[in-house]
């Protein structure tokens, strides 16, 4: 008996996390339903299904003027019902709700994972004249999803939206996400020269890349002597190659786009300061759901500056492992930039403090043991994590 694993874009970067739950689930994995070919290393360790649309399914959606994200997926529904699944755990609320037809017809308990923007009822899209992301009727379909789909929520604040629109207290579990954090606090040496400042993440209206970049200007406008690395790609990223190409001090800002995992880590070491600016997103109306670059940046023992939004006063606490601004105020963010630079054993004792409660609260193990607790699978041997 076992867990069938569901799940879109699992080998995009981003994605690290799934892949990281679908290792720590390992031999109770029973099969693997990706719209991808999830690639030879996962072919090999788990049996595949691939949901992706045949081709004689795309003829029959277009001729009747279906949503290609509604399709019947007889395989699925199959695969749901053999006798070595005892559970389904599938990745998005807007999958599960695509999908809801085949929960209807199995008293198999399904789990979704919620991850924020699945959540968020009013998404908008991130365009000149934005649309609704989810359809008129999506808050409705969620609702009526049968009493045998639970919900997974990333954070306390995913699951308050859950519970904003009736989803009962006891059909909702929340597992954050775990991060790798190291067994010592990283030291840094605060050499002489100019402080290194690190965005690293999407660039998203409700990270605010670009309230960062105004900030980071401000800051040295009074003589912060600092350089600013933007790392990530998004919608906003002409928005802040335009705000650099302008900028005064367009020469101390690094723009590198989207890096890889080891690149991320490479950049976490060399920081000494990692910066956002979370807020409700103007175009969107995302707001952070639980932020994992937030997360790594508090494991790798860096202090924070950010916005105070979403679940950010969940994760990190004011004073202690970030200076948290009101959303929005640019000119408190950079009194921060500077408070900081200036103060490197404040500078130490938020980035030890934050890998503390990384350690503590954040790691990977724990959120494998949690989730494993959700699903009833039995504890994993330590050489299988």
């Amino acid at each position: 008996m076992g867990i069938l694993f569901i799940a879109d874009n699992i080998l995009t970067p981003s994605q690290l996390w799934m892949r990281r739950m679908l290792d720590g689930l390992g031999r109770d994995v029973s099969l693997l339903a990706t719209d991808v070919d999830p690639g030879p290393d996962y072919r090999r360790r788990y049996r595949w299904l691939s949901t992706a649309p045949t081709y004689i399914e795309r003829v029959l959606w277009r001729a009747h003027q279906m949503i290609p994200r509604i399709p019947t997926h007889p395989r699925l529904r199959l695969a749901v019902q053999a006798a070595n699944v005892s559970a389904v755990l599938v990745h998005y609320l807007t999958k599960a709700v695509d999908l809801d037809g085949i929960w209807r017809a199995t008293r198999k308990p399904v789990w979704v994972h919620c991850h924020g923007w699945d959540v968020t009822w009013n998404l908008r899209t991130c365009e000149a004249v934005p649309r609704p992301v989810h359809a008129a009727n999506y808050v409705e379909r969620v609702k009526n999803l049968p009493q045998n789909v639970r919900f997974i929520a990333n954070s306390q604040r995913t699951k308050r939206r859950l519970l904003d629109i009736g989803i009962a207290d006891n059909r909702i579990c929340v597992k954050y996400l775990g991060v790798e954090v190291p067994s010592e606090c990283p030291v840094r040496s605060h050499n002489e020269g100019r402080i290194q400042i690190l965005y690293l993440g999407r660039l998203v209206d409700c990270k605010g890349p670009e309230l960062v970049i105004r900030a980071f200007e401000q800051a040295c406008d009074r003589r912060l002597d600092a350089v600013l690395t933007i790392a990530g790609d998004g919608p906003l990223r002409m928005t802040c190659e335009l705000l650099i190409a302008h900028s005064p001090y367009a020469e101390r800002i690094e723009f590198l786009g989207a890096v890889d995992r080891a690149a991320g880590m490479e950049l976490r070491e060399k920081a000494d300061i990692f910066c956002a600016h979370n807020c409700l997103g103007p175009i969107t109306w995302q707001e952070e759901a639980y932020g994992v670059a937030l997360v790594e940046a508090m494991a790798a023992g860096l202090p924070i500056i950010t916005g105070r939004n979403g679940s950010v006063p969940e994760i990190m606490e004011d004073g202690k492992q970030a200076i948290l601004v009101e959303p929005g105020n640019v000119k408190a963010q950079a009194e921060a930039l500077i408070r900081l630079a200036n103060d490197p054993p404040l500078r130490q004792q938020m980035g030890r403090s934050g890998w503390e409660r990384a350690r503590d609260r954040f790691t990977i193990e724990s959120e494998i043991v949690t989730l494993r607790e959700i699903l009833s699978l039995p504890a994993r041997a330590t050489d299988n994590i």
